[in-house]
């Protein structure tokens, strides 16, 4: 049995949160430490309201950077509209846990799968254990996902399991289609390209491709798009 832990951060709260409903079935029966299980339920409200509410907070960032500009250095005869809203909180927020919910969560797997009582099949039920096939190359498919990281430049990652690496292909909307931009043999990779000119935004696609034993292998990525904007 191989352990899992979802890669992304969406991917991780919500089996953050799927993990969370269960455990309590189990913390007895796997003698886990009852005081990092409930210190794991009592962060996973903050997960979930800060993972879900981060696009929307960074979309506002970008559009009150944007509008500082236009108001301090913008033409004098461009006109200003209203200022953009910023997203609201809840009334009432959860308990602010400690820091690094991900090293915790991963701890407890791990004492779950030290304990003698686990099994395949608890494992499944709380989504801890990886069941997926190992894909054959030619038929494999890259997950891509994308992200915003500091500074305003997509940080695209794939999982790389077997493969080598993968190709970046993008598509930066001056009609050029895609090109390819780079060959990464890490998971993660960093779009450090040029950002457009301030106050100006711009709609960028990517799609990946796997290299195994040095050639392109398996199925291109779905499609994913991030807007980018200039920033001072």
């Amino acid at each position: 049995m191989k352990s899992y832990i979802a890669k992304t951060d969406l991917l991780l709260a919500i089996q953050i949160l799927n993990f969370c409903k269960i455990i309590g079935d189990y913390t007895t029966l796997l003698g886990l430490s009852a005081a990092k299980v409930a210190s794991l339920v009592q962060s996973n409200p903050m997960v979930q309201l800060i993972v879900s509410m981060h696009p929307e907070l960074m979309k506002s960032s970008h559009s009150f950077t944007s509008y500082k500009t236009l108001l301090l250095h913008g033409n004098k005869n461009e006109i200003l509209g209203a200022i953009p809203e910023l997203p609201v909180y809840p009334e009432i927020l959860p308990l602010v846990p400690k820091a690094n919910v991900h090293a915790l969560f991963s701890d407890i797997i791990q004492d779950c799968f030290k304990s003698p009582n686990f099994t395949e099949n608890i494992g499944i039920k709380l989504g801890i254990i990886d069941i997926s096939p190992l894909p054959k190359p030619e038929e494999a498919t890259a997950e891509l996902t994308i992200k915003l990281a500091t500074g305003g430049h997509p940080l695209l990652h794939v999982t790389k399991g077997i493969f080598q690496g993968y190709e970046v292909w993008k598509d930066k909307g001056d009609g050029k289609g895609y090109i390819q931009i780079a060959t990464s043999l890490y998971a993660d990779y960093l779009d450090a390209s040029e950002l457009p000119p301030l106050n100006v935004s711009q709609h960028w696609k990517y799609k990946a491709i796997y290299i195994y034993k040095g050639e392109p292998t398996g199925n291109w990525s779905t499609e994913v798009g991030v807007i980018v904007f200039g920033v001072i």
